[in-house]
């Protein structure tokens, strides 16, 4: 190696850690640009933070207020998963009010419809998607529409009208819809067959004789001990007036006693029909599997 090659490659050697040094030295990212802000707010949205997304999707409109529409949409989602059902609905529908004819309408009202069912609130969520069905004009969410009112109506217990909806659309063109629907119109059919205690026959059968009501709902202990506290106030109070007459103080003390557990006893006995069916239903539903679209 010559002088002048060594000169070259002590100089180069000697600069590496200045030119270090300044590619170091390079201004760091910029977190606070909207970029990353969006990137921020997707990552939290993704990773299912959504009330932490909903307030950088607002700082992120600040910046962007052009895409006011989308953002405010993303906002609104948050808002139903994260919880928040009441200001989901009003997001949503101030979505409507300020872009009618907008790019997330037709799905406005689908979310709006699904966030009624998520609160229990199965027959506003039908009403509500009923009337809106006319102004959802995209083919796909007018069929998953359809669809969460047939639920709706699966969790009324109103079979046959569910079934009726979940029939038709398993001519839909979405094969996803189709499919479930032809699950769903089983769940339907199977309602129908339900094993049921009429209320009316039970309180008529515990008229007749106390307690039968509740061993017609199945309760054999609660019959059991109906119709022998009946029978017991009932006997003593007969023996009371047998003895002492109509001035008797324990026949009408044990006798309006008596009294009051048997009609207690037909009343209970009415309740006990409804809860069989409601415990039945509620049993079968519980096995139902709903995963709602997007």
């Amino acid at each position: 190696m010559n002088n002048r090659q060594k000169l070259k490659f002590a100089f180069i050697f000697l600069l590496s850690p200045l030119f270090l040094s300044v590619v170091s030295a390079e201004t760091p990212p910029d977190y606070y640009s909207p970029k990353n802000i969006r990137k921020f707010a997707d990552y939290l949205y993704e990773q299912g933070d959504y009330l932490r997304a909903v307030g950088e999707y607002q700082r992120y409109l600040f910046y962007r207020p052009q895409e006011s529409e989308a953002i405010n949409y993303r906002i609104a989602v948050c808002y139903r998963f994260g919880g928040k059902s009441a200001q989901a609905i009003q997001s949503f529908e101030t979505l409507l009010r300020t872009y009618p004819e907008g790019q997330y309408t037709s799905r406005i009202y689908y979310q709006i419809g699904a966030t009624y069912f998520l609160m229990d609130r199965y027959d506003q969520s039908a009403r509500f998607l009923s009337d809106a069905l006319p102004r959802i004009t995209d083919g796909q969410q007018h069929a998953e529409a359809e669809q969460l009112i047939g639920l709706s109506y699966l969790r009324q217990k109103r079979w046959s009208e569910a079934g009726e909806i979940f029939k038709g659309l398993q001519g839909a063109d979405i094969i996803r819809v189709r499919e479930k629907a032809a699950v769903y119109n089983i769940y339907a059919e199977n309602g129908e067959k339900l094993p049921t205690r009429s209320p009316f026959f039970a309180g008529l059968l515990s008229t007749v004789v106390p307690g039968a009501g509740r061993l017609y709902t199945g309760r054999l202990a609660d019959a059991l001990n109906t119709l022998f506290t009946v029978g017991l106030t009932g006997w003593q109070a007969y023996d009371g007036f047998r003895r002492d007459g109509l001035a008797s103080v324990k026949g009408w003390t044990l006798g309006t006693l008596c009294g009051v557990f048997y009609v207690g006893n037909i009343y209970g006995s009415v309740i006990s029909a409804r809860v069989y069916n409601r415990h039945v239903t509620d049993e079968f539903l519980a096995t139902l599997f709903i995963e709602l679209p997007y």
